[in-house]
């Protein structure tokens, strides 16, 4: 008989434990083609049916259920060998992060998180637009990404870490407040920034402003969000922005929402990171920890 693969072991027990394969798939960062597939290898190997379906999950037949009750304590021997194991030998090494400005809001305290279980890991952060960083994930030049947007689930891991509104916003000093011009004259004659043409959200933000008098020839692309911030607290115009990373400033009236102006949708942002190969450990804890500490509110509210 050919020697059985861990691999397909452990995933028979959290499919048994989850009764799914997309449930195992989840819990173990890939995809329920690769359950299957380690099923059917197992069963192969093994000349025997180990589950059945059962309503819209699985159950062990009794050869299974057989099967794992002989086998838990060996998975539970290599579970207590590899927990030692980590416990005195600390991950270490770089890993490779793709984000957006949004996510740096809450990343210092996601950093601190993880040094208390992984000091000795290191970071190398790119901040960018979400399909750029998408594009590198792919290339596996990123190890994950925190990006806003619909994403690939069947193509990568993903976890929600929330949603985020976009509002139009200025500096209460700038100029063409002053005025008595009314909301489209208004829009009609500031420069508009946004984060540009390739992310997402550029088309339906440039619709709202438009749609209320703005002009689009005024329109002006950005590729960093806190940029544009410093942008429009300097007075130079109105930027779309997102409300986490812009908090502060509207507390403190650095910034103002634009009276009157249509504000923006809610987006939401995820972290995300390849399916195959499976996740390393530093991976799968970044993701547990951001998804801890997000700031983000866990459903879209209504205007603010």
């Amino acid at each position: 008989m050919r020697n059985i693969s861990l691999a397909n072991l452990e995933t028979a027990f959290w499919v048994a434990r989850l009764g799914s394969f997309t449930a195992a798939a989840q819990r173990l960062y890939t995809t329920q083609p690769a359950v299957s597939a380690r099923m059917r290898e197992l069963e192969s190997t093994l000349g025997t049916k180990l589950f059945i379906r059962s309503g819209r999950g699985v159950v062990p037949t009794k050869q299974g259920r057989d099967f794992l009750a002989e086998a838990e304590p060996l998975l539970q021997q290599l579970e207590i060998l590899t927990a030692s194991f980590q416990a005195g030998d600390s991950i270490s090494g770089t890993i490779r992060i793709g984000a957006g400005n949004i996510s740096m809001c809450w990343f210092p305290n996601m950093v601190n998180r993880i040094r208390e279980t992984m000091p000795d890991l290191t970071y190398d952060v790119e901040i960018d637009i979400a399909g750029k960083l998408l594009q590198r994930l792919d290339a596996r030049q990123l190890d994950v990404v925190f990006v806003a947007g619909p994403l690939d689930s069947e193509r990568l891991h993903v976890q929600s870490l929330g949603f985020d509104q976009m509002l139009w916003v200025t500096s209460p000093d700038y100029p063409g407040l002053k005025t008595k011009a009314s909301l489209s004259e208004f829009l009609n004659n500031a420069p508009l920034w946004c984060v540009q043409r390739e992310s997402f959200y550029w088309s339906d933000a440039l619709r709202i402003v438009v749609d209320q008098g703005a002009n689009p020839r005024h329109f002006n692309a950005i590729s960093n969000m806190a940029a544009a911030r410093n942008i429009a607290v300097g007075g130079a115009g109105i930027a779309l922005l997102s409300a986490t990373l812009i908090r502060d400033d509207l507390d403190a009236g650095r910034l103002i929402k634009i009276p009157g102006l249509v504000q923006g949708g809610w987006v939401e942002l995820s972290v995300a990171c390849q399916k195959e190969p499976p996740p390393s450990r530093a991976v799968i804890e970044i993701i547990e920890t951001a998804k801890r500490v997000s700031t983000l509110v866990s459903e879209p509210e209504g205007d603010s």
